[in-house]
């Protein structure tokens, strides 16, 4: 398993459903699954 790079988890980001911040502060402190899904709509 990888672990996401401290430069990418101190990146601002925006969004709906989403609390402002770092993508750090979004994940929290526990394990998370992060999928980033691409639709062709």
């Amino acid at each position: 398993m990888k672990k996401i790079p401290k430069t990418l988890l101190e990146t601002p980001v925006a969004g709906w459903n989403l609390i402002e911040g770092t993508l750090k502060d979004q994940l929290g402190d526990t394990p998370t699954l992060l999928v980033f899904l691409r639709h062709f709509g």
